[in-house]
């Protein structure tokens, strides 16, 4: 089961997340280009042992070892997950901010690894601790967003589309379902990594949605943008903000499908029937240049 779309965000670019993914794909071609592996993971994976020795001198490998991957595969996963989950929440957030949090969101995933084996002489490397926060943080933010997902099975496949609450459940159940079994040991994947940054982004994103005083306003600036945007005449449709998180409710994540265009008449329509503001609560739909944002 693979997710690789949203329906939040579909023609931003993203230039963090596309930076992201060159260099992980650039280190990896240059892993096996030159034959390095082993001089990447000793000199830049996080090895706990190491760690508990000389904490100071080896706490650079906390960021570093998110950028090595140990295959081609892992790599991929990482990309592809980084590419659906971590777009709407650079978007969100801007590319500075997201920029500067990228490289310590993993850093909670490697220090449960360590808590639980601080004698471990094996090190770890992936990005998938920093993308277990994506998703937790993209959870707590956007629960009820539509992800599309492939199920193959070779020859067959099929697409289907999951809420977003859904899918990234069924995920974090199976990590913490392969750390209770311990199957760490027997696959060689870090769960408690994907369990210790998945809390973290969870939580820190449900700190800063209750407690940072303008999240309300860059939710809302967010979602009025995020279904509605017209491919053929390149605008998107902006609706006044009103003044109660009720608005939210007026996009229906569940019924719009992808890459549809909703006409002003139609969004105002909608405010009007599944929010009920009256006439003087909010500005009817007026369309803008998406260059002009």
């Amino acid at each position: 089961m693979f997710p690789y779309a949203d329906n939040l965000t579909g023609r931003y670019r993203a230039p963090v997340v596309w930076t992201l993914i060159v260099v992980m794909l650039a280190i990896t071609v240059a892993d096996y280009a030159l034959d390095i592996h082993s001089e990447l993971v000793v000199g830049f994976g996080f090895t706990p042992i190491l760690f508990s020795v000389h904490p100071w001198s080896n706490a650079y490998t906390l960021a570093t070892a998110t950028f090595v991957h140990g295959d081609i595969f892992h790599v991929a996963g990482n990309c592809l997950f980084l590419w659906v989950f971590g777009r709407s929440l650079e978007r969100l957030f801007g590319w500075q901010v997201f920029a500067l949090l990228y490289p310590f969101l993993g850093i909670a995933g490697f220090l449960v690894q360590w808590i639980i084996e601080p004698a471990s002489h094996i090190p770890i490397v992936g990005a998938s601790g920093t993308i277990a926060a994506l998703l937790g943080g993209y959870l707590a933010l956007f629960p009820q967003a539509r992800m599309r997902i492939a199920i193959i099975y070779f020859p067959i496949w099929k697409r289907l589309t999951l809420p977003a609450w859904a899918f990234i459940g069924y995920w974090i159940g199976l990590q913490l379902l392969s750390l209770a079994s311990g199957s760490s040991h027997v696959d060689g994947v870090a769960y408690a990594v994907h369990v210790g940054g998945f809390a973290l982004g969870l939580f820190g994103a449900a700190v800063w949605k209750t407690s940072y005083p303008m999240a309300e306003e860059l939710l809302l600036d967010f979602l009025r943008t995020s279904f509605i945007s017209n491919k053929r005449t390149r605008t998107i449709v902006h609706l006044a903000r009103p003044r109660s998180l009720q608005f939210a409710q007026a996009l229906d994540w569940r019924k719009v499908p992808f890459g549809a265009a909703m006409p002003p008449v139609a969004t105002d329509r909608l405010c009007r029937r599944r929010v009920g503001f009256a006439s003087d609560r909010y500005d009817s739909a007026r369309l803008a240049p998406a260059s002009a944002r």
